[in-house]
C-alpha cells in the first residue's frame, strides 16, 4: 500500500491520532479543514498507515477530473501509492444526458474506460480515484470484462487465424507497423505478432513456432527494445457496447470510501445523494468536508493556508518563531543554495537531510525538488506545529530574476479552466469549455481547447490562440446563452459592446490626462517635525508599510498630481500611512479631507488622527451626522477660513457649501462603497488635488486601470508581527454553540460581535441571547438608530460596559478594538464574499487568538453560498483580501461591479471580455489610433507541418498546460516568448521536440506580424511536393519584396501571396524561414510605415482557421 521510506513514513506519529481514535468509535468518520490536496492526501495516509484493520482497496471520489488529477498525483508523491484514475472526455460533468454510455464511435473514451475498469477487476491497485458524477454514469458489467480476457501461453498450441479473430472480436484493431503501435492495437510480421494490450505499459511480442506459441517477450514502445520475457499474458477486452452497470458494480464492502468535498449542482444532487447512501450504507467511509458537521463521528482540523512571504525579514521571523516554538517545517525547493544562503546571512539553523520527524523538537528542513509541477500545495497547521512550503511561497526566490510584461494583462482569477465551465471566445462567443484535445493528422501532432456551442457545433481552437478563450463570469443569476457559430448574432452584440467600452476609455483617459496636464502641488520633502511625528509610531513599521510610506511621499514631493490606491488586508497599516501622507501635507501649509462611506468609520479615523497628532497641535475637525446643524455651520466657516487642518466625514464633505481655503490632499477610505452620485462628485475633485485611496477589498476595475498604468497601485501585503490567523468555522444555527463561543470569550475577559443583519428582529434576537447567556452584557447597535444613541451605544461597548455587541453590518468599516476577538455572523449564507471577509476582519486585531463563525440556516446549503463560506474559510491567511476580491467576482458574477451603466453589457459578453476590450480602446486612444482599426494589420492564421504541442509526459497537469498555452499565445515580443520558454524549462526541464516547435511557431507568427503577413501556410502540389505560401496584407504591396528575392531568389510572385517550395528552404526549414521573413518585415514595415523596427510589440491576436471544424491537415497547430 504505503512504500517504505516515503514521505508519510518518515514520520515517527501518527499526526492525526484523535481522527483515527474518532474513527475506531464511530467507525466512520467525517473531517473538516483538511484545506488543500497536499494536506488531504496527507490525512489519508496517515489515516492508511496508522488505523488498524482497513480494507486493502479505497475509493476517493473527487469533484472533477482536475481534483482527481491532483489527488492522485499527491497520493504517489507522498505515500508512493500506486492509484488508478481514467480520462474519458464524453464522461465529463456536462455530459449528463449520455448516461447509457453510447460511443458514436468514440474508440479512445472505450480503451481509457476499459483499461480503467480491467484494473480495477484484476486488483492491481489500491486507490481508485473518480469524479462524482462517475457514479451516475454507466459501465460495462465485471463479467463483460473478466469475460473478455483473452490469455496466451508460452508452448500452448495455437490457431493463428482464430487469435486474430479473438483479438479482433474483444476490440483490438490491426496496427501499421511495431513502432506505431497504439494500445488496443496488433501487428503481424513473419512469424511474430506484436499486441499492445490496453491493461500493459509494454508491448508484448508473440513468436510463433508453426501452431505453437514460442518465446513472450515484453518490448519498450516505440524503440521496441527488448525488456524482459514471460510464461504468459493476458489481453483485456476493449468493450465499446453494452454499458449497461454503475462503477458501484465494481465496489464490494470492503472497499473503503472516502468523499472530497463535492459540489453537486442541485439539477443532480438527489440522484447522487441516492447513490452515494447506498455506497456509504454499506462501506467504511471518510468525508471530507468544508465546514464543521454536528455529528458524533466528526473531527476538526486546522490546515491553514499560506500567503506568499515578500521580503526576507517576513520571510526569515516567521520561520525562526516557528522553529523555536517546535514547529517541523519543510521547505520543498529547487533553489537550495539561494535558501542557504539567507538563512546563513540570518543566523537561521536548518538541514538539508530529510530524515525521520519527531514532533517534540522543532527543524527546518529543505527537500529537494528537481521540477516545479513536482511541488506540493503548501499549508500551516498551528494544532499540529507543522508547515510545508514551497518555492512559489518566497517571492524573494521567484522575484530574483526580474521578468518581461507582456503589453497584455492576463487576469489571473479568469484561468484556470476546467471542463464543462462556461467561456467566451473572443471572436465567436459564449460556449462551454469541453477539455482539451490532441489530433494526429498525416503524422502531424496538435492539441485544441474544444469548445461546445449551441446546436452542439463544436469548435477546436488552436493552442496558439488559447488567450482568446477566457473564463465567463457575468450574473450568477442566469445561465448565460450559448451562442450559435457562424451567425451575427455575436457580432451584433460585441459592436455594441465596442461602443460602450469607447465611451468609457474616453471618459477615463479625459480624466486621467486632465490630471497628467494640471499643475498639481509639490509638497515639502520631509522636516524634523514630520520625523519626530513618524518615531511616535507605537508599532514597528512592517516592510510593506515601509515601501508605501516611500511611495506616497514621492508622489507628494512630485509636482504631478496624485491618484494613488493603496491596497492592504484589514488591520496592515492603511491608516498610519494615511496619517503620514496628512501630516506631510499640513507642515506644507495645506489642508487634507478624509471622507469615509460611514459615519461610524469616519469617527474611528477621528479619534485615531487626533490621539496621534494631538501633540504636533494640527487642527483636527470632524463633520458628520453626529455633529448638530449648529456645529456644522461652524466647522464649515473654518474650513472655508483654513482654521481647521484636517477635516473627516462622510459623503457629507461632498455637499456644495462645503468650501476650503487650500486643500491639498483628499484621503478617500473604500471608494468603492460610496453611492454613484458621491463617486461623481469624487472624479470631478481627481483633477484638482492629491488623492489617496484606501481598500482592503480591490475590484476588479480599480485593479484593471492600476494595471494599465491609469492609475498607481502601492500593496501592504506584510501583517504586522506576532498576528495570528483568525480560526474560521461555517457552522449550522445552534443556540448551544453560540452559549459556548460567548462564554469562551467572557471567561478569557474579551468582548465579542454578533451580526444580526435584520433591524426589524435584532432586539428580539437580543433578547434571546440574553436570556441564553445571562452571565454577559449585551447591547444593540444598528443604522436606524438617532446619531446620539448610536454613538453612545458605540462608546459604551469600547469601554467594556458590554461584552457582547448585538449589530448590522453597521460594524463592517467601523470599529477597530483589540479586545473584540470572536465574531458571530446570523445567516452567513446571506453575505457577499468580500462582505464576509470585512466582517472577519473586525476581530483578529491584536496578538490574542480570534475566532469567526459563520452560522447559515436551513439543512442544505445553495451552491454559491457553499462556495462563498468554503472560500472564506480557505483564505484564513492574513493578506488575503486581493484574493478574496477575485473568488467573490468569480462566485457572485460582474453584478454591478463595473458601475451600474455597464452591467448589461457586461452580462452579455462577461467580465473577462469587456475589460479585455476595454483595454483596447484605451490603447487605442492612447495611441491615437482610430476605433475602426482599419490601420491595423489583420490577424496572422499560421498552418505548418510541425508537430507541436505540449505532451503529458512532461506536463501533467491540464491546468497548467493551459495556462502556459495562454501565456504563448498572449507572447506580443520575442523578449517574452525567451521569458515564457526559460520559465518553462526552469519549471519543467529542457524542452522536448514538441514543445520547441511550439515556440517556432509562435516566434514566427510575431515575424510574420512584423512582416504584413496575414495566414503562413504550407499547400500540397501535384507530385505530392509541400510549398510555403504566404498570404500578404492589403497594407503591403508586391513590389516591396526586391530585398526577400535577393536573399532567396528561389521565392516567387503571384498576386498577393509569396511561395517556396519547402525543400528549397533546406534542412532547417523554420529557421531559414524566420530569416527569410526578418528580410521581408524589415522591407515591408519601411514601406508601409515607415518603420523598420527589429521586435516591435505586437498588438493582434491569431484567428481560428474554421468555425466548425478542425483546421487544415497540414497545420502545425
Amino acid at each position: 500500500m504505503i512504500k517504505q521510506n516515503s514521505f508519510v513514513t518518515r514520520f515517527t506519529y501518527p499526526l492525526h491520532d484523535g481522527v483515527i481514535e474518532s474513527f475506531k468509535k464511530n467507525g466512520n468518520l467525517i473531517v473538516s479543514g483538511a484545506n488543500g490536496h497536499t494536506s488531504k492526501a496527507l490525512v489519508a495516509l496517515d489515516f492508511i498507515e496508522n488505523a488498524d484493520g482497513l480494507p486493502k482497496t479505497f475509493l476517493w471520489i473527487t469533484d472533477n477530473c482536475i481534483e482527481r488529477d491532483i489527488i492522485h498525483k499527491e497520493l504517489e508523491r507522498l505515500g508512493g501509492v500506486n492509484a488508478i484514475s481514467v480520462d474519458a472526455p464524453m464522461y465529463s460533468s456536462d455530459a449528463f444526458a449520455q448516461k447509457e454510455g453510447v460511443f458514436n464511435g468514440q474508440r479512445c473514451d472505450a480503451i481509457n474506460i476499459s483499461r480503467f475498469l480491467s484494473k480495477i477487476v484484476s486488483k492491481v491497485n489500491n486507490f481508485i480515484i473518480v469524479p462524482y458524477y462517475f457514479l451516475m454514469k454507466s459501465f460495462p458489467a465485471p463479467g463483460v470484462i473478466k469475460g473478455g480476457v483473452f490469455k496466451i501461453t508460452s508452448g500452448e498450441e495455437v490457431d493463428m487465424v482464430k487469435t486474430f479473430e479473438r483479438l479482433i472480436d474483444i476490440g483490438y484493431e490491426v496496427g501499421d507497423d511495431m513502432q506505431t503501435l497504439k494500445q488496443g492495437q496488433y501487428f503481424k510480421s513473419g512469424g511474430n505478432m506484436t499486441v499492445w494490450p490496453i491493461n500493459s505499459e509494454s508491448l508484448v511480442n508473440i513468436e510463433i513456432d508453426f501452431d505453437k506459441i514460442g518465446k513472450i517477450n515484453l518490448l519498450k514502445p516505440v524503440v521496441c527494445e527488448n525488456e524482459k520475457s514471460v510464461n504468459f499474458v493476458e489481453i483485456y477486452p476493449i468493450i465499446l457496447s453494452g454499458y449497461t452497470v454503475s462503477i458501484t458494480d465494481y465496489i464490494d464492502k470492503s472497499t473503503f470510501v472516502i468523499e472530497d468535498e463535492l459540489d453537486v449542482p442541485d439539477d443532480f444532487f438527489d440522484e447522487y445523494n441516492e447513490m452515494s447512501n447506498s455506497l456509504f450504507g454499506d462501506n467504511q467511509y471518510l468525508k471530507f468536508t468544508p465546514f464543521h458537521e454536528d455529528t458524533s463521528n466528526h473531527s476538526r482540523l486546522h490546515y491553514l493556508s499560506i500567503t506568499k512571504y515578500r521580503d526576507t525579514f517576513e520571510f526569515t521571523t516567521d520561520l525562526r518563531d516557528k522553529r523555536e516554538s517546535g514547529w517541523q517545517i519543510l521547505i520543498f525547493t529547487k533553489n537550495k543554495d539561494e535558501l542557504r544562503n539567507i538563512f546563513n546571512e540570518h543566523k537561521l539553523d536548518f538541514s538539508d537531510k530529510v530524515d525521520v520527524f519527531d514532533k517534540n523538537v522543532g527543524r527546518i528542513t529543505f527537500v529537494d525538488v528537481a521540477r516545479e509541477d513536482n511541488f506540493p500545495y503548501a499549508f500551516q497547521n498551528p494544532t499540529l506545529k507543522l508547515a510545508l512550503i514551497t518555492d512559489k511561497e518566497i517571492s524573494i526566490i521567484r522575484d530574483a530574476k526580474k521578468k518581461a510584461i507582456s503589453q497584455k494583462v492576463i487576469l489571473d482569477f479568469l484561468t484556470g479552466l476546467k471542463p464543462g465551465d462556461f467561456v467566451v471566445h473572443a471572436d465567436h462567443g459564449i460556449a462551454k469549455f469541453l477539455g482539451l484535445d490532441q489530433k494526429t493528422i498525416e503524422g502531424i501532432t496538435r492539441e485544441y481547447l474544444v469548445l461546445g456551442y449551441a446546436e452542439n457545433d463544436k469548435l477546436f481552437v488552436p493552442i496558439d490562440q488559447s488567450d482568446k478563450v477566457s473564463k465567463y463570469i457575468g450574473s450568477s443569476d442566469l445561465m448565460p446563452k450559448l451562442t450559435r457559430l457562424g451567425s451575427v448574432e455575436w457580432t451584433n452584440i460585441t459592436n455594441k459592446v465596442k461602443k460602450e467600452t469607447e465611451s468609457i476609455a474616453k471618459e477615463l483617459l479625459q480624466l486621467y490626462a486632465s490630471r497628467r496636464v494640471a499643475h498639481g502641488i509639490k509638497f515639502k520633502i520631509d522636516d524634523e517635525a514630520q520625523a519626530r511625528f513618524e518615531e511616535k509610531f507605537p508599532y514597528e513599521a512592517t516592510p510593506g508599510q515601509i515601501k508605501a510610506f516611500e511611495e506616497v511621499k514621492k508622489k507628494m514631493e512630485s509636482p504631478e498630481p496624485m491618484d494613488l490606491l493603496v491596497c492592504g488586508d484589514v488591520g496592515f497599516g492603511k491608516t498610519e500611512v494615511a496619517m503620514r501622507a496628512a501630516f506631510k501635507a499640513v507642515r506644507s501649509g495645506k489642508q487634507v479631507a478624509l471622507i469615509s462611506p460611514i459615519t461610524i468609520l469616519a469617527d474611528q479615523h477621528y479619534r485615531s488622527f487626533t490621539k496621534r497628532m494631538d501633540e504636533f497641535g494640527v487642527r483636527i475637525d470632524m463633520l458628520s451626522r453626529f455633529k448638530t446643524k449648529k456645529e456644522q455651520d461652524v466647522i464649515v466657516k473654518k474650513l472655508e477660513k483654513g482654521e481647521i487642518d484636517i477635516v473627516i466625514g462622510t459623503h457629507r464633505l461632498l455637499q456644495p457649501d462645503i468650501k476650503f481655503k487650500n486643500l491639498g490632499l483628499l484621503v478617500v477610505d473604500e471608494e468603492q462603497r460610496f453611492g454613484v452620485k458621491q463617486k461623481e462628485a469624487l472624479k470631478k475633485l481627481r483633477t484638482e488635488m492629491d488623492i489617496l485611496v484606501l481598500t482592503a477589498t480591490p475590484i476588479p476595475r480599480t485593479l484593471n486601470i492600476a494595471l494599465n498604468k491609469l492609475r498607481d497601485i502601492v500593496t501592504i501585503t506584510t501583517p504586522p508581527p506576532g498576528r495570528l490567523p483568525v480560526i474560521t468555522e461555517v457552522r449550522q444555527f445552534s443556540m448551544t454553540l453560540i452559549r459556548e463561543a460567548i462564554l469562551a470569550e467572557v471567561k478569557r475577559g474579551g468582548q465579542m460581535y454578533f451580526l444580526h443583519n435584520r433591524v426589524q428582529t435584532i432586539d428580539g434576537m437580543a433578547d434571546k441571547l440574553r436570556s441564553l447567556v445571562p452571565e454577559a452584557r449585551f447591547i444593540v447597535s444598528h443604522g436606524k438608530l438617532n446619531s446620539d444613541e448610536l454613538e453612545e451605544r458605540i462608546i459604551d461597548f469600547k469601554d467594556h460596559k458590554y461584552d457582547v455587541l448585538v449589530t448590522s453590518t453597521i460594524i463592517e468599516n467601523g470599529i477597530d478594538l483589540a479586545s473584540a476577538n470572536t465574531l458571530i455572523v446570523n445567516h452567513a449564507e446571506k453575505f457577499g464574499l468580500s462582505q464576509l471577509y470585512q466582517l472577519r476582519g473586525r476581530v483578529g486585531r491584536s496578538r490574542t487568538q480570534a475566532y469567526a463563525y459563520f452560522m447559515y440556516h436551513g439543512q442544505r446549503l445553495p451552491l454559491d453560498a457553499k462556495r462563498r463560506l468554503k472560500a472564506i474559510v480557505e483564505a484564513s491567511d492574513l493578506g488575503s483580501g486581493f484574493q478574496i476580491a477575485m473568488k467573490d467576482l468569480e462566485i457572485r458574477g460582474a453584478g454591478d461591479i463595473l458601475g451600474v451603466n455597464q452591467h448589461g453589457v457586461v452580462n452579455v459578453v462577461g467580465v473577462s471580455l469587456f475589460i479585455r476590450m476595454l483595454n483596447k480602446a484605451v490603447e487605442d486612444l492612447k495611441a491615437g489610433r482610430t476605433t475602426d482599426n482599419k490601420d491595423e494589420i489583420p490577424e496572422v492564421s499560421v498552418e505548418l507541418p510541425l508537430t507541436a504541442f505540449i505532451p503529458d509526459n512532461y506536463i501533467v497537469s491540464s491546468k497548467d498546460k493551459i495556462n502556459i498555452y495562454q501565456r504563448m499565445s498572449a507572447a506580443d515580443t520575442l523578449q517574452y516568448v525567451g521569458e515564457i520558454k526559460d520559465d518553462v524549462v526552469e519549471e519543467y526541464g529542457q524542452l522536448p521536440r514538441e514543445v520547441l516547435n511550439l515556440f517556432k511557431i509562435i516566434e514566427l507568427k510575431l515575424y510574420a506580424k512584423q512582416a504584413g503577413i496575414v495566414n503562413l501556410k504550407t499547400e500540397n502540389m501535384h507530385g505530392g511536393k509541400q510549398e510555403i505560401v504566404l498570404y500578404m496584407s492589403d497594407k503591403v504591396k508586391a513590389g516591396n519584396i526586391a530585398s526577400l528575392l535577393n536573399y532567396n531568389p528561389k521565392w516567387q510572385i503571384s498576386g498577393s501571396k509569396l511561395r517556396v517550395l519547402i525543400k528549397d528552404l533546406g534542412m532547417d526549414w523554420p529557421e531559414e524561414l524566420k530569416e527569410c521573413l526578418i528580410k521581408l518585415g524589415k522591407v515591408l514595415l519601411s514601406a508601409a510605415t515607415g518603420a523598420d523596427v527589429a521586435n516591435p510589440p505586437v498588438q493582434s491576436k491569431p484567428e481560428v482557421q474554421n468555425s466548425k471544424q478542425i483546421p487544415s491537415t497540414n497545420s502545425g497547430i
